[in-house]
This record gives structure tokens, sequence and C-alpha cells, in this order.
């Protein structure tokens, strides 16, 4: 129930809204009940046994003096006008009284609402914050499908299961608790008898409610992996059409979906359970009341005929707000496993930590500076137990164009995922000026740098506002120069709406070419100190690659740029490469200075020129 209690905080940044609810429903269940008194006065009239009440009684706020108070105006009304008249007289009241008490049933519900629907708001806003927050490291534990699942249906789970229960738990055991009051004032002998019920009901409660809770955690994860399923699917159709393996990927869908399916049946056959149980026991009970009871009138002990009567009418009330408990006690059960799967999410550890007093910068005035850099995926004890970088020392001078160079895997990309504190270093430094850029404002270390990578990434909009993505109030000027510099404007004039084109998901109504440089324009229009362009141009055919290249030597002119490349052409201009092999840098140089050197880098362009050859 932690977790239960936990949702809980969100409903209590509503606290007017609370108040407002706790009231109406008091007031609902006062004037349910008091609905409910008028029954003894209306049957005494009917069988003309009502008691001659010919001074008015005392005044309090309970049952019997609402009885009291009644039979006083019934003496008087009946007196002046007759039986007939009486009976008109009453069921008007008790039609006011259903009125009054159902309008501020819904009442209680217009002010829920606003909860409702603000809890599920900000359980969103509190996931979407934290997919933009969390590192990459984070990403590689889980698949995408799962995560969007988590977002999707766990939250939705979520508002069926347990936001949606919160219109029981608001009203229900306030209504049990004023009818049990006037059980107990009708007669507590009886009352004490119903209350044999509550054991078996926490019993069966607690038992099939564990039940629920456990295949549905199940049920959760194998909805993720079915999302996940979706994803790859639409993915990868290319593949899994030219390959033939569209028989091969039903099969893997579907034995995953029977499982679900196997799962959800158990979980509906035993949610149902608890009804019939439940009833079955208060039909029980029922009976034994209505033994008792006629026993007791039989005796005339304590209880006539009207106010048993009344008795039956206000236990038979309560069944139906006891059932709601219980139902919606199992209908939590369901939900508590979406809940833990979205606070999974919410206490992921934020392993990219700002120091409590960060330092801001604005530019580079010097250098950045690679010291005995240790870098691993996983945390590890010590040094030698990283695998993905070990001892990387490196100093890029500002204004320098630094290229890295080497095989797939040997860490390229990694030791430029550093610099923005994509991760932070296993062991040593990066210092900027000879600062650590962990006591830095995360916010302005990111701000120095623009980013260009092989895997563009653009959105379903338009030109223009992928360019100027997560930038306010561009000048549409500025947004053109920066396209004209990445040679994109003259493709992106030809578009049916020029720059207010939508591009299509991921930018699918665009080429590779026109996508990177779109990419390259956003990167320009910041107009950072460093330039990060991690294979930006390995995935294109050489007409795209020359133009996009042409586009960087202008750019790289004047700034800081660190260049990972496959395609050795592209960096033969820069002021130092760096090759990389197994997380080491294993030689260093100008493009020259490495050929004379017949190293590793020798060979790789050697190979590179007898590929193209």
């Amino acid at each position: 129930m932690k977790l239960f209690f936990r949702l809980l905080k969100y409903v209590f940044n509503y606290k007017r809204h609370i108040i407002l609810i706790v009231l109406c429903n008091i007031l609902y269940s006062v004037f349910s009940v008091f609905s409910l008194a008028l029954i003894v006065p209306f049957l005494s009239v009917i069988f003309g046994i009502t008691p001659a009440v010919h001074s008015a009684p005392t005044t309090s706020f309970s049952v019997d003096s609402m009885i009291q108070w009644f039979y006083y105006y019934m003496d008087v009304v009946i007196n002046k006008f007759g039986s007939v008249y009486a009976l008109v007289y009453i069921a008007i009241v008790m039609i006011v009284m259903t009125f009054i008490y159902n309008l501020f049933r819904y009442l209680g519900q217009f002010f829920l609402a606003p909860i409702r629907a603000g809890v599920l708001n900000n359980i969103r806003k509190d996931i979407y914050r934290a997919f933009t927050i969390l590192p990459l490291s984070f990403y590689s534990r889980y698949k995408k499908g799962d995560l969007l699942n988590r977002m999707g249906s766990d939250v939705q789970e979520v508002e069926w299961s347990i936001i949606s229960s919160l219109q029981t738990f608001a009203r229900d055991p306030l209504l049990i608790l004023v009818y049990l009051i006037a059980l107990f004032k009708i007669n507590y002998q009886l009352t004490l008898i119903t209350l044999v019920l509550l054991p078996f009901l926490g019993y069966l409660t607690t038992i099939i409610g564990r039940a629920i809770q456990k295949n549905s955690k199940s049920a959760q994860k194998l909805l993720g992996k079915l999302s996940s399923l979706y994803d790859e699917a639409i993915g990868g159709l290319k593949i899994i059409k030219g390959y033939n393996a569209i028989d091969y990927a039903n099969r893997k869908f579907q034995q995953t979906s029977k499982e679900h399916y196997k799962i959800n049946t158990k979980i509906f056959r035993i949610n149902e359970l608890g009804g019939p149980l439940i009833e079955t026991l208060s039909i029980i009970t029922m009976v034994f009341v209505l033994m008792i009871g006629t026993s007791l009138i039989s005796k005339g002990e304590q209880l006539n005929g009207t106010h048993f009567v009344l008795f039956i009418v206000v236990f038979a009330r309560m069944i139906p707000s006891a059932k709601k408990i219980v139902t919606v006690i199992y209908t939590l059960k369901k939900g508590l496993p979406s809940a833990q799967r979205i606070f999974e999410i919410l206490d992921a550890d934020e392993v990219i930590v700002e120091d409590p007093n960060p330092i801001a910068i604005s530019e580079i005035k010097n250098e950045i500076v690679f010291k005995d850099l240790y870098f691993d995926y996983t945390p590890v004890a010590s040094p030698q137990d990283c695998k993905v970088l070990k001892g990387i020392n490196l100093r890029i001078k500002k204004g320098q164009t630094i290229a890295l160079v080497g095989a797939s895997g040997s860490g390229k990309s990694t030791i430029v995922d550093l610099i923005p504190r994509f991760y932070d270093p296993s062991f040593g430094s990066i210092e900027i000026d000879g600062i650590d850029i962990r006591k830095l404002k995360i916010m302005d270390l990111r701000a120095l740098f623009g980013i260009v990578t092989q895997d563009v990434t653009l959105f379903n909009d338009t030109v223009f506002n992928n360019i100027t993505f997560g930038k306010k109030d561009i000048p549409r000027e500025k947004v053109i120069q920066a396209a004209k510099m990445a040679h994109a404007d003259s493709f992106i004039m030809q578009m049916e709406h020029g720059y207010d084109t939508l591009i299509g998901d991921r930018g699918m109504n665009l080429s590779g070419g026109e996508r990177q440089r779109i990419s390259i324009a956003r990167a320009l229009l910041i107009d950072p100190e460093v330039y990060i362009f991690d294979e930006a141009t390995s995935a294109l055919d050489n007409e795209s690659e020359a133009i996009i290249q042409s586009a960087i030597n202008e750019i790289f002119q004047e700034k800081t740029a660190i260049i990972v490349a496959h395609r050795l052409t592209t960096i033969q201009n820069a002021d130092q490469i760096l090759f990389i092999e197994e997380g080491n840098v294993s030689e260093s140089g100008t493009h020259q200075e490495l050929l004379e050197l017949k190293g590793k880098y020798y060979q790789y362009y050697a190979h590179q020129n007898l590929f193209h050859s």
C-alpha cells in the first residue's frame, strides 16, 4: 500500500478540492440517512399507528430527533388535513431529500473531476521530465516499447484502477460510517450481528487482492513486451519483409500475446469472484438479522415493526457501499504493479547530477583537457576494470579541429558523449579552462556545443521549427542564414511551403542528405563554441557528402571542432588526428605525420583507398 499512499501525494496538491469533496460527501451521507428515516413516519401513517406527539420535541442531531419532529408535524397535519394529505406531505419531503442528497453526490464528483484529471496530468509530466533528464545509460536497460508502455497503458491502468477508486474512497466509507451510526441508534444488538460480516470480508479481500496483484504485475510486463514487439515490427518492417520473416515475427508476437491472454483471463476470473462471495455473505447476515429481529419484535424488546423495517432498509443500502469498497480494493491491487513500473522511472538515479554550487560558463577561453580518463557503462571498482575507455589523455585547444578515427566500437563516440556530460567518467576527469566539467552548470555546459550525429533526429514538425528546436523568438532571417551556411536553403525553398513545410515523422519526407543539412543548420543557428560531428557523413552518398563537407569546411574555419569520422577523406585538414583502438589513443598527429608513421592510421587509409579504387 506504500505505492497507493505515494500516489495520494499527488492528490494532496488539491487541498481546496479535497475539503469541498469531504463536505459534500458528509452532507450526502447525512441527507441519505434522513431520507431513509422518513420511511418510519410514512409507514406509520399508512398503517394508522402514528404516535400522538402534541408538543414540539427536543431538537438534536439524530435520527430519533428527526423521527420525533416528523411525528409532531404529522400529528398536526393529520388532525388538520387528514391522513391522505399527510402521506402527500411526506412523499414531497422524501423527494426533496432525495434531490438534495443526490445534488451533494454530484457536487462531490464535480469537485473530484479536476483531481482525477490533474493527478494523471502531473504523473505524465513527471514521467516525461524523467525521460528527458535521465542519463543515456538508463535507456540501455529498457526497450523503447516498454518505456512507452509505462507512459501510456501503465498510466491509463493507474487511472482506471487507482485514481478512479478515489470516487469510492471519498464517499462510501463515510456513507457506511453514517449508516452504522444510524443502525446502532435503531438497535445495537442487530448492528453487532452485521459487524460479524467484517472479518470475513477482510479475509476474502486480502486473499483475492494478493492473487490479483501478483498476476497484474506479470500482465503489465508482458504488455510492455508486446509494445516493444510493435515498435520493432514498425521500425524493422523492411527487414521482416525482405527476409521473408513475416511468419516468424507473427509467431513471436502471438506467443507473447497468448501468455498475456492467459494471465488476463485469470485476473478477470479472480476479480469477478469477490462480488458473488460478498453478496452471499450479506444475504446470510440479512437472514440472521431477520430471524433475530422478528424474535425481538415478538418479545416486544427494544424494537417495533417500523424501526425494524428501517433497519433492514438502511442495512440493504449499506451493502452496495461495502461491495464497492471491496471491489475497489481488488481494482487497486490490479493497478499497483503499473504504479510500481511508473515509479521505477521516477525513482531512477540521476547519474548526471549537477554540483550543489555550479559554476556558470559562457565560453571556452583556452582548452578542453582529458586527464587520465577511464570509462565503463557499468559501475566498476577500479580503472583496470574499465573496458570502454582506458586512460585517455587529450588536449583540445580553442580553434582547433580534432578528429577521432578508428574501428567501430573502439570508443570514439563515447569520448565525444562525455564532453557534454551525457555520461560521466568512471575515473579521471575532463576540464574546460582548468575547471572540472562536473562543477559547471549542466545547461551552460551543453550550450557550448552544437552536435550533429549520423542518426539525425528530426521531429514531425515544420522545417523552421526543426531548425529552431528548443529556442524561442528566433528571427526568420537568422534561420535562413543558418540554412544557407548548411547548404540547405536551396532545397528548402523548393518545397511546397518552404520553411513552413511539414517534414513528417523523423523527417521521412526528406532524403538522408537533406535531413543531415537541416541538422547542421540547427547546430549553426546556436553559434556554439564547439561543433561535435559524430559520423555526420558516413551514411551519405558521395554527392551529399561533398555538399555537406563543403559546408563543414566553411564552418570550421573559425571554430573549435571535434569530428568522429569513418571516411578519412573528410578529416585530412584536421589540426590533430587521434587513432582510437580498444579504448586507447594508439596514434596521434596530423594527416601527413600519421601517413609517414605508417602505423594503424596508414593501414586504415590504405584500406579505404583500395576500397574506393
